[in-house]
């Protein structure tokens, strides 16, 4: 790999060079495009990126990129950006890190239509012009919420409700912390909704699944990890993550429950990843069909349908299209998010049983018990 080499011009009067003594000519070199991509993101896709930076520095266009990266629980990485921290391209958990980075000048309110008319990506179109398997757009990737048992499966877990069972141990991330965790509780109420519970009782289920969880580690990474080193019986995870897990040769194994949450994980440049052109390259080839059949390849279900179509083999599917919940079908993460992760717990008047705003904020205090 080797940098650019930086050109140098020699600046001088038409018609007097000859005459100007040698002092007077200035060299100075041209301002060189960044060859350096920082790269911001939620903790379980960090491996990915090894892959895919390495793939696109093999490409003409990736010739002399270097990058630097900056993994974590998505909550906290987005804090740490909005505090300053160097930032070309961000993919994060779920769409709220991306509302905060807006609100904070780091990222363009229109960072969505970047897939549109920096990828070239059409995600709104309609009928055989859409190119994206989902209408959601500045999605980079999507995968479902699954549960990783021990090998064997030796409770038998098959379905949400089996995790709300005696002697059920489940680690997930702290919802405070990491957009797993955030997805990993939403995809256990909306599972219920599905099967036709009542969003009270799709409550009442959620303070049961918090009761039996024993962990809340700060990121999706350090629970699988906790899992792996022996916490629990079972984790709430990515798919992507249990399906690298497997393939690394851990010793656990995927179930995928028959109701579950589409996880839709967003990418965006931010406004001096839009004037990097290198940055800009990057943004382009993750949205390519070599950038998206890498992330097939690496467990994560493509968004482009040409990419889709030719790996969906390898993902569980389900029964009913309505089996596989949006959070665009709860009303969108503009409602979902404070209603379940608002800071603040609000009741309606007379009611101090079932909040309307805060839910899992107040249900936490659950967490570890047998109520």
């Amino acid at each position: 790999m080797h940098l650019r080499s930086s050109k140098w011009f020699r600046i001088a009067a038409v018609g007097t060079a000859a005459a100007l003594p040698l002092t007077s000519l200035i060299l100075e070199p041209a301002q060189a495009a960044s060859t350096k991509v920082n790269v911001v993101g939620y903790s379980v896709v960090g491996p990915a990126y090894k892959v895919l930076e390495a793939d696109f520095q093999a490409t003409s266009a990736g010739q002399g990129i270097t990058f630097t990266n900056s993994f974590g629980a998505s909550d906290t990485e987005t804090n740490n950006v909005v505090a300053g921290q160097a930032a070309d391209i961000v993919n994060l958990s779920y769409e709220p890190n991306l509302a905060t980075l807006v609100t904070a000048g780091r990222v363009s309110p229109v960072w969505a239509n970047q897939e549109r008319t920096i990828a070239g990506v059409n995600p709104a179109a309609r009928f055989k012009k859409q190119q994206t398997t989902y209408h959601t757009p500045g999605i980079v990737t999507d995968s479902v919420v699954a549960f990783a048992v021990r090998t064997g499966n030796p409770l038998g877990i098959k379905n949400w409700g089996d995790l709300v069972k005696n002697g059920v141990q489940i680690v997930t991330p702290n919802p405070v912390t990491s957009g797993s965790a955030r997805w990993n509780l939403l995809a256990g109420y909306a599972a219920q909704i599905a099967i036709g519970r009542t969003p009270n009782q799709g409550q009442n289920y959620l303070k049961a699944l918090i009761s039996n969880t024993v962990a809340q580690p700060t990121s999706g990474s350090a629970a699988l990890a906790a899992f792996i080193a022996g916490t629990g019986n079972v984790l709430l995870d990515y798919e992507d993550d249990i399906d690298a897990a497997i393939a690394a040769g851990d010793q656990i194994q995927i179930v995928t429950p028959p109701q579950t949450l589409l996880i839709e994980n967003p990418l965006a440049l931010t406004y001096t990843g839009v004037t990097n052109p290198s940055a800009v390259a990057f943004y382009k080839y993750l949205f390519s069909t070599a950038g998206q059949t890498v992330f097939a390849g690496l467990g994560y279900r493509s968004v482009l349908k040409g990419v889709w179509a030719s790996t969906e083999n390898k993902f569980a599917s389900f029964k009913k299209s309505t089996d596989l919940i949006t959070v665009e079908s709860l009303s969108g993460w503009a409602a979902v998010n404070p209603e379940f992760f608002s800071s603040t717990v609000v009741f309606a008047s007379g009611n101090t049983t079932y909040p309307n705003s805060g839910i899992v904020t107040y249900l936490e205090k659950f967490a570890g018990s047998t109520a």
